[in-house]
């Protein structure tokens, strides 16, 4: 059962302990987003306009120098399609590509016996992507970090949020942990997604996006494209 929603405002049953009950529960639209007629301002990217080939892979990478231990990482691969904003200079492109992943690792129970979470996000923008042209993007944890916190090899929650030109795009179940896969609990990603941004500030900049990554490590993944044209920012959310 999932601890990331609350019978207090979406009158949902749970049995649940408080400390993981709060109330940002405010649920997705159950209507898919629907193309924008010509010349009309478009509110939501189109759920799949930019989706995963497959749920996220996580993988370890030991440190060959005074990095050190086992850095966590996190991969994915990005396939866009044609993009439906009525204003794209081309549809064959998709411009500004912001992409935010939040991932959740279970420390299990504290000494009161509550489940402890730790939190982590980490956010990138690509100036330009093309339709139907695949794009690998990874993510990693510092392996002092990992040993530390004894964090498993595996989040138990990730989601990924995309948006383009500043557009969010509807999520779906192609974006979440398989937690979130259904329809039912799709609607409590917000609450997923507050709780992240609320708690999971002791960690930013932790997890970090390749290109701040140091080459040591991020040179050691043979699917690394180093020829994506992000726009050089921090790892860390707003």
């Amino acid at each position: 059962m999932n601890p990331f929603y609350s019978n207090h405002t979406c009158n949902v049953k749970t049995l649940l302990p408080a400390i993981l009950l709060f109330s940002l529960c405010a649920s997705l639209s159950s209507q898919p987003a629907q193309p924008a007629a010509p010349g009309a301002q478009l509110n939501q990217i189109p759920a799949g306009t930019i989706s995963l080939s497959r749920d996220l892979v996580f993988d370890q990478i030991r440190s060959r120098g005074a990095g050190g231990g086992t850095w966590m990482m996190a991969a994915m691969e990005l396939v866009p399609n044609a993009n439906p904003i009525p204003q794209a200079r081309n549809k064959e492109f998709l411009e500004d590509v912001e992409l935010t992943l939040s991932l959740a690792y279970d420390r299990g129970a504290g000494a009161d016996g509550k489940p402890q979470f730790d939190f982590y996000s980490s956010r990138v923008r690509i100036a330009i992507i093309k339709a139907r042209e695949r794009l690998p993007l990874h993510f990693f944890i510092p392996g002092y970090i990992v040993e530390r916190d004894r964090l498993p090899r595996e989040p138990k929650y990730w989601a990924v949020e995309i948006s383009i030109g500043g557009i969010p795009q509807e999520a779906s179940a192609n974006t979440v942990s398989r937690e979130y896969k259904t329809p039912q609990m799709l609607k409590f990603l917000p609450s997923f997604l507050g709780k992240v941004a609320q708690e999971g500030r002791p960690n930013e900049g932790l997890l970090m996006p390749e290109y701040l990554a140091p080459r040591g490590i991020a040179g050691q993944v043979r699917s690394l494209d180093t020829t994506i044209p992000f726009i050089r920012e921090e790892g860390v959310t707003p």
